[in-house]
Parts: structure tokens; sequence; C-alpha cells
């Protein structure tokens, strides 16, 4: 995960926001914010390619996760699981 693109998005953040958690492992960071910062802070953040996975609204405040998106050069594998061995009829 690129450290200084979180470092950069949290400066953003900690300026605007009361509330900031950042996970550096997953690079994502939540967010505790007024509603009348929200706009242009999300705005920031999507040119820095975050992408909103959660959002809620607490009366004057918007609680919302962003997670930096990944380039997916890589091939993705679907493991299904095997449900055959199931003998009783539940799932």
């Amino acid at each position: 995960m690129d450290q200084d693109l979180l470092k950069l998005a949290y400066g953003i953040c900690e300026e605007f926001c009361d509330t900031v958690i950042l996970d550096s492992e997953n690079g994502s960071i939540l967010l505790y914010i007024p509603k009348k910062y929200y706009g242009p802070v999300s705005t920031r953040l999507g040119r820095l390619n975050f992408v909103e996975i959660f959002k809620q609204k607490r009366r004057k405040y918007i609680v919302t996760c962003l997670q930096v998106l990944v380039d997916l050069d890589e091939e993705i594998e679907w493991i299904e699981d095997d449900d055959e061995d199931d003998d009783n009829g539940f799932l």
C-alpha cells in the first residue's frame, strides 16, 4: 500500500473531520465528518482513487468508510464450496 497516498489522505481529512481512523494495511479510512464538509472531502479523496464503501448519515454528521481503489491486473479466481457432503439437507 502506498503510504504517501495514505498520509496525504489523512492530512486532508484531519483538517475537516472530528474523527479519522486510518487502516494502512487495507488502505481504508473511516471518517466522522460534518455534512457541510463531506462533499469537498469526498471529491478530493475520489481524485486520489478512494472509493466510498460505506456511508451513514447521523444528524449533522456523516460516517463514511473509503478505500483505495487498487489496480486489479492480477487474475481473480473464484472458489466454490462443495456442499455435496452435506447429507442432512440443511444449508
